[in-house]
């Protein structure tokens, strides 16, 4: 802009001289600086207002940015603080998650140690046998179909003895509380016993101070009695004497007859000591006879105790022998005493159709009641995805029963499931495979269509 000749700073050489600056052709810039020159304090003036005008917008930010991260912290430091205590209990549920992961981790290491020589044996005899199954495949089917019923029969014959063990386990323990129970009895009885005879130890030492005091009363008697007579004899002598001495006889024998009815008293107890005795005696007696006969039937019980076990045991082994016996159909894989079968994670149907196609194979939608089967079909799964377990509540609401019939008993639920989310209808379930853990469950709508799991 012009220097404008009203400005009272300008003197009138200054406008000649800018006047001259700019016949000359010298530069804007030239010109911007001689003015800037010329009026110092303007622009000083500006400079500094603009100064304190960020200054104060600085200090203004500083101030809200501190409060901001003042409350952050804060917030930070609470959240801490419980993400702390929630560490610490997790910390200790991991611990003893860890605890027991270990005692898995060396059953599963000997299951993987058994299957892996099993699959071994197995790749081998598929080996050498390929062409043989083939042709046998019908009558494998037969076997497994029938080893399946003896299979099912054992599980029977092995939740009766489980049962027959648990109520003789209640009728040992209900024996071992009755025979405490009579010990107690046994042991107030010896108590009872020996305080009646320490009472009756008492009353024959009375008894016997007694008998010897009478005894002495009687040789007093005697005694007097031969005085008696010996006053009787000079009764003539001494008439006052024979009345005195008549007196001392009336009261000795006041004293006699005093002694023999304490005598009869002290009989009269004896005697009923004596039968409270035999009653206790006889008590003693017919407790001992319970406490025989319970005794044997508690040996009897033990020893058919005993021999269910051993029973058991063999039933067992027989189980385990015919387990190990069992082989899987090419495609299926064996755990325990069932064989899976894992549908391709490309061909996905609905939980009906799943289950259709696991009956056609001779089996069913899998039934899962370990965490050991957990931890084994989510090793089984390579990748990320849902397949269908035998798990569902169509008949009614809440009530999860297995495709056996069987209620829900151990769950797997997931966090937060089952939720019905959305509000629909997920009355199927299905396995959610987890890169580590065991896995977990979710509910879901029986017409979605996903993998299926298959077990015979």
């Amino acid at each position: 802009m012009l220097p404008s000749e009203s400005d009272p700073t300008l003197t009138k050489m200054e406008i000649e001289d800018s006047s001259a600056l700019l016949a000359e052709g010298q530069s804007k810039f030239q010109y911007s600086v001689l003015e800037l020159r010329r009026r110092p304090f303007r622009t000083v003036s500006v400079c500094l207002g603009v100064l304190c005008l960020l200054l104060l917008v600085g200090i203004i930010g500083q101030a809200v940015h501190h409060n901001k991260v003042e409350a952050n912290q804060q917030n930070k430091h609470s959240a801490l603080l419980k993400e702390q205590d929630k560490l610490q209990e997790n910390l200790k549920t991991v611990l003893r998650d860890r605890a027991e992961l270990r005692g898995s981790q060396s059953r599963l290491q000997d299951n993987y140690n058994h299957l892996s020589s099993r699959m071994e044996e197995l790749e081998t005899n598929d080996k050498i046998n390929v062409e043989s199954l083939e042709t046998s495949q019908a009558e494998l089917q037969t076997s497994v179909a029938t080893l399946t019923k003896e299979r099912d029969q054992l599980k029977t014959s092995q939740s009766e003895l489980q049962r027959r063990n648990e109520d003789l386990t209640k009728a040992n323990d209900f024996m071992q509380k009755s025979h405490n129970s009579l010990s107690e009895t046994k042991d107030k009885l010896q108590n009872n016993y020996k305080s009646v005879v320490k009472e009756r130890d008492q009353l024959q030492n009375s008894y016997n101070n007694l008998t010897r005091a009478k005894e002495q009363m009687q040789l007093d008697y005697n005694v007097l009695y031969n005085e008696v007579e010996e006053l009787q004899a000079r009764h003539n002598l001494s008439t006052s004497e024979k009345d005195k001495l008549q007196s001392n006889h009336d009261n000795l024998t006041l004293q006699n007859e005093v002694l023999q009815k304490g005598y009869a008293i002290l009989v009269k107890g004896m005697k009923q000591l004596q039968a409270g005795f035999s009653n206790l005696v006889t008590e003693r007696d017919r407790l001992s006879v319970v406490n025989r006969n319970l005794t044997t039937e508690r040996d009897a019980l033990e020893a058919r105790n005993s021999n269910l076990t051993a029973e058991r045991d063999q039933l067992q082994k027989q189980l385990n022998t015919t387990i190990e016996k069992i082989t899987c159909l090419p495609g299926w894989v064996k755990f325990q005493q069932s064989c899976y079968y894992l549908s391709s994670s490309l061909s996905k149907k609905t939980w009906s159709n799943s289950r259709s196609d696991c009956k056609k194979k001779g089996g069913d939608l899998v039934i899962i009641t370990s965490p050991e089967e957990m931890a084994f079909l989510n090793g089984l799964i390579t990748a990320r995805g849902e397949f269908w377990i035998g798990l569902s509540d169509s008949g009614q609401e809440a009530n999860f029963v297995w495709v056996d019939g069987t209620p829900l008993v151990t769950p797997f639920w997931a966090e937060g499931q089952p939720n019905h989310h959305g509000g629909k209808e997920q009355d199927c379930v299905e396995f959610w495979h987890r890169s580590s853990g065991n896995g977990a469950w979710n509910d879901e709508q029986c017409t979605l269509e996903s993998s299926w799991i298959c077990e015979i």
